[in-house]
């Protein structure tokens, strides 16, 4: 399991962009409006979270990464020192993590193991690829980038020269399309001369339009759908309460590199276990990283049967056909972890040659596991996300329709004098954007002539125009290779 997931780590470092994310904005548009509306997020991030799920970048084009994509098309100076110091790291831990009497044994070569002998077979291929295959290909590595030093940061400079002005007109087109139309204040600004000049009051329309908002606030299905958030919520504060001794457990034997061992009619199969508890050390974390979270996302999904990676089969815990099943599975198996804290000679400190024991208020702690209650509670929660993903379907429309109405709402209670002040700001903010353009237009057009001996001519996208990057099927510099070769490659 450490090989697999140090593999999964050097995939996405090697055909990855670690400049990507610089040219993609943190809230993209939505492909069928001009506009994002944030007023409904919250209401589906329990059904399809990308974030703090414990789970790496997916192998499709993300919504986020709207302007570019995460793949590596050019390689540059950075992403290769990255690549290497990070397989470095990693290849260190391995080394680390190897059992010394194995790796002396097979240092000696291979005719002391009998090709008959499978496992012992792949071991050895292993450990030698750990010890000697691996460090000659970096080793190659390095030579081969220090040797295109030069060319590599001409690369990493010309991508950075572009990179600034592109986000910048992004995020000023952004802002525009964000901003309510300037014939939209402009038609309420004569509607209030027109009011002055005749005398009449403009309140029989303000109050219709805050009824209208109202109405959209008051939809039955937003309603019941943030009702059901609230308590989907609540319900994972409970959850994770349960669930917390066992993550303690968990972070417990992986910092003193305890192993579980056989024990006829505790543990039969110690496997199962420890893929439970890998998964478990990483949740209910104090800082979220690649693998951690602070809730406990990574189990929910998990038990739904959706895969840590893309092209991974599910993981060895989630054998079950349905959720239920998966559920069931999932508490005997903490069951399971219960009785090995009770259980002597069940865990093994190899460094100190003795068994382990668990510290009492672990034991303590998930001796009060409730697995009808921890099980109810699973069941409630699967069943409204279900019914908060049937009544999120229409959301898009809805929000938009909700973000114009606040918007019209807001601008027909503004003074006069504030629709002025507004008037002028939308003014400075489309100056902004055409002087935004015009920088990132002689810099595409410099870099284009100097460096590929183009002459191309950029023209100024609409102000309501949707910005998009189009699906592709790139598959970068190393991914096209690796798909010949039949090998997953579950990132960006």
């Amino acid at each position: 399991r450490h090989s697999l997931e140090a593999a999964c780590d050097a995939i996405e470092k090697i055909a990855t962009d670690r400049l990507a994310a610089s040219a993609n904005l943190s809230d993209a548009y939505e492909s069928s409006a001009t506009f994002s509306s944030s007023s409904l997020v919250g209401v589906t991030n329990t059904v399809g979270a990308e974030e703090d799920t414990g789970r790496r970048q997916p192998k499709t084009q993300r919504p986020r990464d709207c302007w570019e994509t995460a793949r590596l098309v050019c390689p540059d100076h950075v992403w290769s020192d990255d690549v290497f110091w990070t397989s470095q790291r990693l290849l260190r831990h391995l080394t680390k993590i190897l059992p010394t009497d194995t790796a002396d044994a097979d240092s000696d070569g291979e005719d002391s193991v009998s090709d008959d002998d499978g496992s012992n077979y792949e071991w050895m291929r292993l450990v030698t690829l750990i010890q000697q295959d691996l460090p000659l290909r970096l080793h190659q590595f390095r030579v081969a980038t220090e040797a295109n030093a030069v060319v590599l940061k001409r690369l990493y400079l010309v991508k950075c020269e572009y990179r600034a002005p592109f986000r910048a007109f992004l995020e000023s087109h952004q802002t525009v399309q964000r901003a309510p139309g300037l014939d939209l204040v402009m038609r309420y600004l004569e509607g209030d001369e027109g009011d002055k000049k005749s005398g009449a009051s403009g309140e029989e329309s303000k109050t219709d339009k805050k009824d209208t908002l109202q109405d959209l606030l008051e939809t039955p299905e937003l309603i019941e759908a943030l009702e059901l958030e609230r308590t989907i919520e609540q319900l994972e504060g409970r959850l994770a309460k349960g669930l917390f001794c066992f993550t303690e457990l968990a972070r417990v034997l992986d910092y003193k590199k305890i192993r579980l061992t056989f024990v006829a009619g505790v543990v039969d199969d110690a496997q199962p276990l420890h893929d439970i508890l890998q998964r478990l050390k990483c949740c209910l974390c104090r800082k979220v990283g690649p693998e951690t979270s602070q809730g406990i996302r990574p189990i929910l999904l998990d038990l739904q049967g959706v895969p840590r990676d893309e092209d991974e089969p599910r993981p060895a815990s989630n054998k079950g056909t349905s959720v239920e099943e998966r559920v069931q599975i999932f508490i005997q198996q903490l069951q399971q972890l219960k009785i090995v804290c009770h259980t002597r000679h069940a865990l093994v400190d190899d460094r100190k040659g003795d068994f382990f024991d668990v510290p009492s208020s672990v034991v303590k702690a998930c001796s009060k596991l409730d697995a009808e209650l921890l099980e109810a509670r699973f069941r409630d929660w699967f069943d409204m996300v279900q019914r908060q993903k049937e009544l999120a379907k229409n959301f898009n429309v809805l929000s938009e329709q909700i973000r114009k109405a606040e918007m019209e709402t807001s601008i027909k209670a503004a003074s006069p004098e504030s629709l002025v002040l507004v008037k002028e700001r939308l003014e400075r903010l489309s100056q902004d954007r055409e002087l935004r353009f015009e920088v990132l237009k002689a810099m595409a057009e410099d870099v284009c002539l100097r460096e590929m001996n183009w002459k191309i001519i950029l023209t100024e996208p609409p102000k309501d125009g949707v910005l998009a990057l189009p699906n592709t099927s790139c598959a970068g510099l190393v991914g096209r290779a690796m798909q010949q070769a039949g090998e997953p490659l579950p990132i960006g």
